[in-house]
């Protein structure tokens, strides 16, 4: 990914679903890549819609508690500790070849305990049954889809519930 826009992250999302499976949740932070437009905060972007059109249901952790993502967190790390700290790059194409050898090593042979000790690559649903296999057009908008998000949210003292950069008083 060359970098954080929705649309990058919707691509890898995809590229992610039709290699491995699809998920019937998707648990994201509060990055507005994932969530939409401070511009429109009450809109849906790019990847709330995505996975909305595939009946994927997004589910947003309370903000800054990365250790909610403890997965994402801890591939983050490894990635950081093992590969970004001990070589040196050339290009961003030197920097996307590298990355994907790591990200096949790391599945190959890193286990996680909430999989059961399992690698990644052992998890892998070899069928084709719930891999995405429809062709998404990222070019084209994606149409506004029934379906559910969830807000993992604390009210505090100030009963203030904030969502998608909205206040609402409790």
């Amino acid at each position: 990914m060359k970098d954080k826009s929705s649309k990058s992250i919707a691509g890898a999302l995809i590229d992610f679903w039709a290699t491995y499976s699809m998920p019937d949740y998707l648990q994201i932070d509060n990055e507005l890549s994932f969530r939409g437009s401070n511009r429109y905060p009450r809109s849906l972007g790019l990847v709330l819609r995505l996975a909305l059109s595939l009946g994927i249901t997004p589910i947003f952790i309370p903000p800054a508690e990365p250790w909610r993502n403890g997965i994402i967190e801890k591939f983050n790390h490894n990635m950081l500790k093992y590969f970004f700290s001990t070589q040196r790059f050339s290009t961003l194409n030197d920097i996307e070849q590298k990355a994907r050898e790591f990200s096949g090593f790391h599945n190959q042979n890193h286990r996680y305990s909430s999989q059961g000790g399992k690698t990644p690559n052992m998890l892998v649903d070899k069928s084709n049954i719930y891999k995405l296999t429809k062709r998404i057009n990222l070019d084209k908008p994606i149409p506004l889809e029934e379906g559910k998000i969830i807000f993992i949210r604390f009210i505090r003292s100030d009963n203030v519930l904030k969502i998608l950069n909205s206040k609402f008083r409790l």
